[in-house]
């Protein structure tokens, strides 16, 4: 059986259990709230334990950066490989298409190359040359429309097959 952490002077200690808890569905989540919630802990207890245990508050800010990270792989998979989308017809499911998330493919470029996508007016870095800036909207109006045409082959495709 864990030993309960002392909250300081007149207070209850904190079950080491559900601190425990506590940092493992930080670093899963990424959210305090989820974690506090899972846990079965209050967020303010949990916030002013934080502040007032530097140790405590070494290992929230490590189960929090994990989680962050967590969040992150997540984001870049979904803007890689996208997500099924139904594809409704008559009222029933008849299959699905593929969902690529350009604009977070966009956040996430800028975010990891900012020098190269990110917002060059306030980064004090030069302008990007006009006509690269047209080709670059350009490509995006043409890679949504390539999207949208692939799925409008899958979607006859998968009609075809099924005689429709």
């Amino acid at each position: 059986m864990s030993k309960p952490e002392s909250r300081g002077p007149g207070r209850a200690p904190l079950p080491k259990a559900r601190v425990n808890a506590f940092f493992h569905h930080l670093g899963r989540t990424g959210s305090v709230t989820v974690a506090a919630n899972r846990a079965q802990l209050r967020r303010s207890t949990l916030y002013q334990r934080r502040q007032d245990d530097e140790e405590f508050a070494e290992r929230w800010a490590q189960a929090l950066d994990l989680g962050v990270e967590r969040l992150q792989d997540n984001a870049m998979n979904r803007a890689m490989n996208g997500t099924p989308k139904p594809v409704w017809r008559n009222g029933r499911q008849v299959g699905s298409v593929q969902q690529f998330d350009n604009r977070l493919l966009q956040f996430l470029l800028r975010s990891h190359r900012p020098e190269i996508y990110g917002d060059r007016k306030n980064a004090g870095l030069p302008a990007l040359p006009f006509d690269l800036a047209k080709r670059l909207a350009a490509a995006a109006i043409r890679a949504d429309a390539y999207d949208a045409r692939r799925a409008e082959e899958k979607r006859r495709a998968e009609s075809d097959k099924r005689g429709d």
